[in-house]
């Protein structure tokens, strides 16, 4: 198990430390954007925690009979809950089976740990089967709730967790890191910034994108974009072409566009756009389009954003959002 990110590194120290001094609480919730290593560091801590001698630095050691069944992903102390599928619902009674796991003693005498990620992916019945959990909890027991939404939980799961924030790393930070994890190369040097503008910021979000071809598909879309606002596209075909996107990462790139459309409309200066190479395809653009209706695409947009990690339906919502656009320019 590697250590944490560089941009996480104060947090895990600051988690290091209550460790050591017996302060870690019984249930933590990590809530950051996407692609900023929140359910890497819950099983990092996890390994730390089960692991029969890690280092001061909090590595697990890697020989003892712990780690073995960390890395098999064996170990009957811990147990990681996500969807079988992204974006569904992770099952009530899945959730409900966390209390009868902590009901037991652990297995090799320390910690048992449940991680719950995304932690949005537990509907209401779930989540207040889970409240009895927080609220007597066993004393070796750690809960750690993973979500990229913290707004789509219960108010009474979020009081009963002390919460963690992961924050987007300095640029220099995450296009370093970028550089490093994608090869060394002027290729490399010159996407990395690109990609992590891209990802809003997250660099792990930036490697998936860089994976999938992401500058390349990323201008495919926006040729598409562009046509069904001038006219000359088929919005209802322009919303399939986005749907192998992802609905998150969908409404992230629209947002930042039309963000764009807006600054550039209002009189900007070209440092202040975040897509600095689509720039004279958006001044040609926001010379058709007026500040109020490139407002109300932003607030359409903006409210899809706050389902987009839930249950909605990703073709519908990008079908209206791409017919509302092919409405802007009339």
């Amino acid at each position: 198990m590697s250590a944490a990110y560089p941009w996480q590194n104060d947090l895990w120290e600051s988690l290091l430390s209550r460790v050591k001094t017996g302060h870690l609480p019984h249930a933590l919730l990590f809530a950051g954007g996407k692609g900023l290593g929140k359910a890497q560091l819950a099983v990092q801590l996890a390994h730390t925690l089960l692991c029969q001698s890690p280092t001061d630095d909090g590595v697990p050691c890697g020989k003892c009979q712990a780690c073995g069944l960390l890395v098999a992903g064996t170990h009957p102390d811990l147990r990681i809950i996500e969807p079988e599928e992204e974006g569904k619902v992770i099952p009530a009674d899945t959730v409900r089976a966390v209390a009868d796991f902590f009901a037991l003693k652990g297995q090799y005498g320390g910690r048992q740990i449940v991680i719950i990620n995304p932690a949005e992916a537990m509907n209401r019945f779930g989540a207040n089967g889970l409240l009895k959990t927080l609220e007597e909890p066993t004393p070796d027991a750690l809960l750690i709730l993973v979500t990229s939404q913290p707004s789509l939980l219960l108010p009474t799961i979020r009081s009963r967790c002390q919460q963690e924030i992961f924050t987007r790393p300095d640029t220099t930070i995450g296009v370093n890191w970028l550089k490093d994890t994608l090869g060394s190369g002027a290729e490399v040097a010159t996407i990395a910034p690109t990609l992590l503008a891209l990802a809003n910021g997250a660099p792990l979000e930036a490697v998936k994108l860089h994976e999938m071809g992401g500058l390349e598909v990323r201008q495919g879309l926006v040729e598409q974009w562009l046509r069904v606002v001038e006219g000359r596209g088929d919005p209802l075909k322009c919303a399939a072409s986005w749907l192998d996107l992802g609905l998150p990462r969908a409404v992230n790139w629209l947002n930042s566009w039309t963000m764009d459309l807006i600054r550039l409309k209002s009189g900007a200066a070209s440092d202040a756009i975040t897509n600095t190479d689509l720039q004279p395809q958006f001044l040609k653009l926001a010379q058709k389009l007026d500040l109020r209706s490139l407002f109300g695409h932003l607030e359409q947009i903006t409210e899809y954003s706050r389902w987009a990690g839930g249950q909605i339906n990703a073709q519908l919502a990008l079908e209206d959002i791409m017919i509302s656009w092919a409405r802007r320019s009339r």
